[in-house]
C-alpha cells in the first residue's frame, strides 16, 4: 500500500501471466526488424553479418547509456555464432554503416602485463540508404527537377519502392565509401552547387530531406516504422537452432502474413511471386533451398514446417511474368516452444493455478534494500542478459549485505547488454549453424573452480601453489615487451631465441594458437624446433590469403611431420635464415631478405619490429642529423636547424587500429617514422620528416602535420608516395596522407 503522505513511497512490480504458454515466451518482450533493412540491406551484407547488426540493435534497445560495451565471446554468444566468425562478420565492408567500432583501451597493470579492455561498439538505431538505393535516388532526384527543394518534394508524391534500384547488390558508382548515406546526402551530392538564398529555405530543404529519406525506408506518416515484431523468445531460443539463414527466411515470410486481433483478421497463408524473391533476399541458391527447405532433415524435437510450411504452386499467377512459378506458404504466427523449455512447458500446464495467473516472484523477499536495491540472483535467469554492475569475480555487487543461496544486491535495472564475464552465461557460444559443426576441433578445457570452505560473500583465498603461478602469470612479459628488452640487451640473439615458445604460439596473431592443438603439441614435444616454428611464423605472416594463421599453422606441421622429406613451405631456406638471424640484425640485413618475399604495399617489418625499433632509430637520426646533414648530398634539401623530436597531437581518430593488426594510428606513425628514417637519405628524412606531427585520422585519411611546408610543396610531390606507401604497410589497408597547413 502506498501512503500519499510519504514523498519517497513505492511499489513492487511483479509480472504475472495467464497461461502456460505467456509465462515462457513472453509475448510482450519483443524484437522489431525494420522491414527496409530486411528487404535492402539483408541481400548487402548477408545473413550473418545481418544477425551481428540486429543482435547489437535488440541489446542496445534496452541501454540505459549510449554505448553497449560486451566482450567478444559475450557477443558471439548472443549472435549466435562462433567468437572467430564474428571478427570475420565485423570485417565486412559496409558494417561501418551501422556499427562503429571503438577498440579497448590498452591498459598496463601494476606487473607490467598488457591487457585490452573491452571493445564499444557505437550501433545505428535506424537504417541508412544502401549504396545502390542512394546511387538510384541521385538519378531519379536530378531528373525531377532543377533544385533540391523541388525534386525532393516531387520525389515524395512517388511510391518509395519506386525510389529503390532495381538490383539491391548492384555496384554503386558515387557511393562507395563504406558509411551511413542518408537522403540529405543525395541531395548535396546532385546538387553539389546549389545554395539555400535565406535561412527559411535551408531549413525548409533540411525538412524535405528527412522526410524523404522516412518515406524511402518506410517510416510512417505517423513517424513508426514498417517492421517485422516477434517475441525475443525467437531470437534467443530458436535462431541458433534454425540457422541465420532460415531464421531470416521465417522473419521475411512473417512479414508478408498478418494478425490484426483488434478487427478479428488474420491469415497465416502468403503467395510469394517466385522463389528467387527469397533467394534473393537471403542470398542463397536453389539447391541450397532444395537441400536444407525442401528435404530438410527431422531435428531433435522440432521441424522446419514448425514455422513455415509451402502448400502449392501455380505457375502464371502473376500475367506480367507468365513463366514465373509462385509458391504458397503457411507461416506461424505464434513461435513454439523451443525443445530446452518444453519440460517446464507440460510441468506448467499440469500445475497451473486454477485462477488462472502464476508470476515471476522476486529472487528472495527477506529483504530490499535502499537507492533501488535489491536481492538478484548471482547468475542471470533465462529471461535476460545479466546486470550491468555483476562484477567479474563471484563477488557481492555491493558490501551491505549478501543473502543466502547465491542471492546478492544489485541494482534494480539491469543492462541491456550482455555479460561482461564469460563465466555468467549458462550456454555455450553457439557456432553459425549449430555447436556440431563448430570451427573450433580444440577448445580449451574448462577451468576448474576452485573449492573454499569460505561464504558466498567472499572470495576464495588461493593456496601457496596458485599464488605462485598467478604471479608469475602477472609478469610474464608480452611477445612486443620481449623483443624490446632482448633488442635492447642482447641484439646478437637469433629472433627465435628472442622469446620463449609460449609467446610465439600465444601471441603472434590476435588469435592465439591454443594448448592442445596439432601446432602446440608439437612445439611442446621438441618435434619442431623453435627456428622452424618462426620460420613458419614468418612465412604464414607474409601470406595474405591466409584468413586463419593458427589453424594454418596446425595443418602446416603436420603436412610436414608426414612429408618430412618436402620442405613446408616455399624458399624455405630463407625463412630459416631469417628466423636464425640476429635480431639487431633485422632492421637493414634482416629487411633486405624480408622485403623480397613480401608484397610491395607491406613491406612491414613482422611481429611489431618496427614499431620496437623505431624509437632508437629515430633518436640516432636526430643526434646525428645535424653533424651528418649535408646540404650537397641532395640538392633539394636546405641546411636548416633540426627540428625537435616528433610530437603527437591529440587528435580524433588517434587511437583507432585500423586494418588486420592491433596497432592504434599513434604507434602506426612511429613506426612509419622509424621505416622511412631507415630507407630515406638521413639529411632528407631530418630536414622534412624529422618533427613532423600527427594531428587526426578518419575514414582512411591521415592528417600530419610536418615541420615545414616549402612552397613548391616538394614533400607532396616526391616523398608523399613513399610516406602512404610505409603507413599503409604497417596499417594493413590503404591509407590516404593528408598535410595541415596551419
Amino acid at each position: 500500500m502506498i501512503s500519499v503522505d510519504r514523498a519517497d513511497a513505492s511499489i513492487s512490480l511483479v509480472s504475472e501471466y495467464t497461461t502456460p504458454y505467456s509465462a515462457i515466451v513472453r509475448d510482450e518482450v519483443v524484437m522489431g526488424v525494420n522491414r527496409y533493412f530486411l528487404e535492402r540491406w539483408l541481400p548487402v551484407l548477408g545473413p550473418n553479418v545481418a544477425s551481428v547488426v540486429n543482435t547489437l540493435r535488440q541489446l542496445d534497445y534496452r541501454c540505459h547509456g549510449e554505448v553497449i560495451s560486451i566482450s567478444g565471446t559475450a557477443l558471439a554468444r548472443e549472435a549466435a555464432m562462433s567468437r572467430r566468425h564474428l571478427y570475420t562478420c565485423l570485417e565486412h565492408t559496409w558494417l561501418p554503416a551501422f556499427v562503429r567500432l571503438e577498440s579497448g583501451q590498452k591498459v598496463r597493470d601494476a606487473g607490467g602485463k598488457i591487457t585490452q579492455q573491452a571493445n564499444r561498439y557505437r550501433v545505428r538505431m535506424d537504417d541508412p540508404l544502401t549504396p545502390a538505393d542512394a546511387d538510384h535516388l541521385l538519378t531519379v532526384l536530378q531528373n525531377l527537377a532543377d533544385t533540391p527543394l523541388d525534386a525532393a518534394q516531387r520525389a515524395l508524391e512517388l511510391d518509395a519502392k519506386s525510389l529503390w534500384a532495381p538490383v539491391q547488390t548492384q555496384a554503386s558508382e558515387h557511393f562507395t565509401t563504406p558509411r551511413a548515406f542518408t537522403a540529405q546526402d543525395v541531395l548535396h551530392r546532385a546538387f553539389p552547387t546549389w545554395t539555400p538564398a535565406t535561412p527559411a529555405e535551408k531549413s525548409a530543404l533540411a525538412q524535405a530531406a528527412e522526410n524523404l529519406h522516412r518515406h524511402i525506408t518506410l517510416v510512417r506518416d505517423d513517424g513508426r516504422t514498417s517492421r517485422i515484431i516477434v517475441p525475443q523468445y525467437f531470437r534467443r531460443k530458436w535462431w541458433k537452432l534454425l540457422g541465420h539463414d532460415l531464421a531470416w527466411a521465417y522473419l521475411w515470410l512473417r512479414g508478408t502474413v498478418y494478425d490484426n486481433p483488434a478487427e478479428g483478421v488474420q491469415r497465416d497463408t502468403c503467395w510469394v511471386p517466385a522463389l528467387n524473391t527469397i533467394l534473393t533476399v537471403i542470398g542463397r541458391t536453389r539447391e541450397w533451398w532444395r537441400r536444407n527447405v525442401e528435404n530438410a532433415k527431422e531435428n531433435d524435437g522440432w521441424t522446419l514446417d514448425d514455422f513455415f510450411r509451402q502448400l502449392a504452386t501455380q505457375k502464371g499467377r502473376d500475367p506480367a511474368h507468365p513463366q514465373w512459378v509462385a509458391r504458397q506458404f503457411t507461416v506461424a504466427l505464434n513461435i513454439p516452444i523451443a525443445p530446452e523449455d518444453r519440460e517446464r512447458y507440460h510441468y506448467l500446464l499440469n500445475h497451473w493455478p486454477e485462477g488462472g495467473g502464476m508470476s515471476h516472484e522476486s529472487a528472495t523477499n527477506e529483504h530490499t534494500g535502499s537507492n533501488g536495491v535489491r536481492h538478484k540472483l548471482t547468475h542471470r535467469t533465462n529471461e535476460g542478459p545479466p546486470q550491468i554492475d555483476t562484477p567479474d569475480q563471484a563477488l557481492s555487487a555491493t558490501t551491505k549485505h549478501t543473502g543466502s543461496n547465491g542471492v546478492r544486491h544489485t541494482g534494480t535495472h539491469g543492462s541491456a547488454t550482455t555479460a561482461h564475464r564469460e563465466s555468467e552465461s549458462k550456454e555455450q557460444a553457439p557456432d553459425s549453424n549449430s555447436a556440431q559443426n563448430s570451427n573450433n576441433k580444440h577448445p580449451d578445457p574448462p577451468p576448474a573452480l576452485p573449492k573454499s570452505p569460505l561464504p558466498a560473500s567472499q572470495p576464495p583465498v588461493p593456496d601457496a601453489a596458485a599464488a605462485k603461478k598467478m604471479k608469475a602469470h602477472v609478469q610474464e612479459k608480452t611477445l612486443v615487451d620481449q623483443l624490446a628488452h632482448t633488442l635492447a640487451n642482447a641484439p646478437k640473439t637469433p629472433l627465435c631465441e628472442a622469446a620463449s615458445a609460449t609467446l610465439w604460439l600465444e601471441q603472434t596473431w590476435l588469435e592465439p594458437v591454443r594448448r592442445h592443438t596439432p601446432a602446440w603439441d608439437l612445439v611442446a614435444s621438441g618435434q619442431v624446433s623453435a627456428r622452424d616454428l618462426v620460420a613458419l611464423l614468418l612465412a604464414i605472416w607474409c601470406d595474405r590469403t591466409i584468413t586463419h594463421p593458427p589453424r594454418y599453422l596446425s595443418w602446416l606441421m603436420q603436412r610436414w611431420q608426414m612429408q618430412a622429406d618436402m620442405s613446408p613451405v616455399e624458399h624455405w631456406e630463407q625463412w630459416q635464415f631469417l628466423a636464425g638471424l640476429p635480431i639487431g640484425k633485422w632492421l637493414d640485413e634482416g629487411r633486405k631478405v624480408w622485403i623480397e618475399h613480401v608484397p610491395r604495399d607491406d613491406r612491414a617489418l613482422p611481429f611489431g619490429l618496427d614499431v620496437i625499433a623505431s624509437e632508437q632509430i629515430i633518436d640516432s637520426a636526430y643526434t646525428d642529423a645535424s653533424s651528418d646533414a649535408n646540404p650537397e648530398d641532395d640538392p633539394l634539401t636546405r641546411p636548416w636547424p633540426v627540428p625537435p623530436k616528433p610530437e603527437v597531437e591529440q587528435g580524433k581518430g588517434l587511437d583507432e587500429r585500423p586494418g588486420r593488426g592491433n596497432l592504434t594510428i599513434r604507434e602506426i606513425w612511429i613506426a612509419a617514422l622509424g621505416q622511412l628514417s631507415a630507407q630515406l637519405n638521413r639529411s632528407t628524412f631530418s630536414m622534412w620528416l624529422a618533427g613532423t606531427r600527427v594531428v587526426s585520422y578518419e575514414d582512411g585519411v591521415l592528417t600530419i602535420k610536418p615541420p615545414r611546408l616549402p612552397e613548391e610543396d616538394w614533400l607532396r610531390e616526391r616523398l608523399n608516395y613513399s610516406i602512404e606507401l610505409a603507413v599503409s604497410s604497417i596499417a594493413k589497408m590503404p591509407i590516404t596522407i593528408r598535410y595541415a597547413e596551419d
